[in-house]
């Protein structure tokens, strides 16, 4: 608690007809309190954790990830994850109008989506990246297997020694390549999924009293007595 005082002294002289004069004296005082948030009443620190939740939804409507919010920031650092994964692995993640997100596999003019491209992806370190990492490779593992087996199938075509061994192999060919398809758009989707969730997850941790209790427990604000932030 800091407790500020601002003393005033006024003099005033008056100067009568036949000159007389007199002086007059006068004093105040101004004293204001601030205080830190633990400092605060219960009442007081509601109001403050109040005012920090409606500031942090103002600026994160406002500003989204370009904002100095909490929201924006982690939003950010979790769309930024998604974008480094999609430079390695053929898929992409966009909004869907309404804001939410979603993953789809990616795919090269016309053709279907190259599962052959997937591999197992190395996250960052940052949790969020770890998290959409550690979903993709669920499903990188399996699709690379696939790729194991559809190339083993290709080779024992190519060597066969009737056309009915090759047609069965090229057919079991056909069929792995269709079922690795279908699991790098289930992967994309997978990882939308994890995304969108992320994201849910950390505008309900901002929105949170807990939050910005303890927020604001660590930081130097100054407030007034009745939790209005100086």
């Amino acid at each position: 608690m800091k407790t500020t005082t601002i003393y005033r002294e006024t003099v005033t002289i008056t100067t009568d007809d036949d000159g007389t004069r007199t002086v007059t004296r006068s004093s105040s005082a101004d004293t204001s309190t601030e205080f830190y948030f633990s400092e605060l009443s219960p009442e007081a620190q509601a109001r403050a954790i109040r005012d920090a939740i409606e500031e942090e939804d103002r600026d994160y409507c406002e500003y989204g990830i370009y904002g100095a919010s909490q929201t924006g920031i982690s939003e950010y650092e979790i769309i930024s994850a998604a974008r480094e994964l999609e430079k390695h692995q053929p898929a992409e993640f966009a909004q869907d109008q309404g804001c939410s997100w979603y993953g789809k596999a990616r795919r090269y003019g016309w053709s279907t989506a190259d599962w052959q491209d997937v591999t197992e992806e190395s996250n960052t370190g940052i949790c969020y990246s770890m998290d959409i990492c550690d979903k993709w490779n669920e499903y990188a593992r399996r699709i690379i297997a696939l790729q194991e087996a559809h190339e083993e199938a290709e080779d024992k075509a190519y060597f066969a020694d009737t056309q009915e061994v090759q047609d069965a192999c090229n057919d079991i060919a056909e069929r792995i390549a269709a079922a690795a398809e279908e699991l790098t758009e289930e992967a994309a989707r997978a990882v939308g999924d994890v995304i969108d969730g992320l994201i849910e997850g950390e505008r309900d941790y901002y929105q949170s009293p807990e939050f910005w209790r303890d927020w604001l427990s660590e930081e130097d604000d100054r407030y007034t007595r009745e939790g209005e932030r100086i």
